[in-house]
């Protein structure tokens, strides 16, 4: 995930341009409502872009995001945005544990090699932040090609093929596509989404990383 032209300020223009667009905002509606049902209490979300999900988060949220422009955007529309500086480890030091519940990482994952390795880190992070509950958010197949930034393709035989079902001391709960519920929709349709839904299970397997 290191694509220069996602931290400029020309990026961070298109995607607030985007983001204000009637019929994409009526479209992803939709789709943040799917996330939303499964977020409870205050929330940490992970690569916030332009703050869609973000402005309907529960009260005490946060964003993490890359590109200073668009937190700098966010902040000045009241959002509580704060400007991601990630270690090899995801450590989210800055964060104390037991404030946050839920923590979401929507259209993410996919940009970054390892995605498997990525994604143990993050959730042994929020173990230690005490977080309940984990939603990842990823494109199906189509949309996964679509944009040469994307590096790992990950569908429910990659999560089976890495043992990504449970792991972290978190298991997935519900791995569901969005709208269409079948993952072969993917193929054909663009905007098909894949859900991954972790919950936790009290310090499972945590014993081995605490140092």
């Amino acid at each position: 995930m290191n694509n220069a032209h996602e931290f400029d300020r020309q990026y961070a223009a298109r995607q607030l341009h985007r983001s204000r667009n009637i019929l994409r905002r009526s479209i992803k509606y939709f789709y943040i409502n799917n996330i939303l049902r499964d977020v409870r209490g205050p929330t940490i979300d992970f690569g916030c872009g332009a703050g869609q999900l973000l402005s309907r988060l529960p009260a005490g949220s946060v964003g993490l995001e890359l590109n200073p422009a668009l937190v700098a955007a966010l902040l000045s529309t009241g959002l509580n945005a704060r400007q991601c500086f990630f270690d090899e480890n995801f450590l989210f030091s800055d964060f104390l544990a037991g404030h946050y519940k839920t923590f979401v990482m929507s259209h993410v994952l996919e940009h970054f090699d390892g995605a498997e390795n990525i994604l143990r880190k993050i959730l042994r992070s929020c173990q230690r932040l005490e977080i309940e509950r984990v939603i990842v958010v990823l494109p199906c197949a189509l949309g996964y090609r679509s944009d040469p930034t994307h590096k790992t393709f990950v569908n429910r035989h990659y999560l089976d093929q890495h043992e990504l079902f449970a792991c972290e001391g978190y298991t997935i709960k519900e791995a569901s596509y969005f709208p269409i519920n079948v993952e072969s929709a993917g193929n054909y349709f663009i905007f098909n989404e894949l859900k991954l839904f972790y919950i936790r299970t009290k310090n499972a397997g945590l014993e081995h990383h605490v140092e």
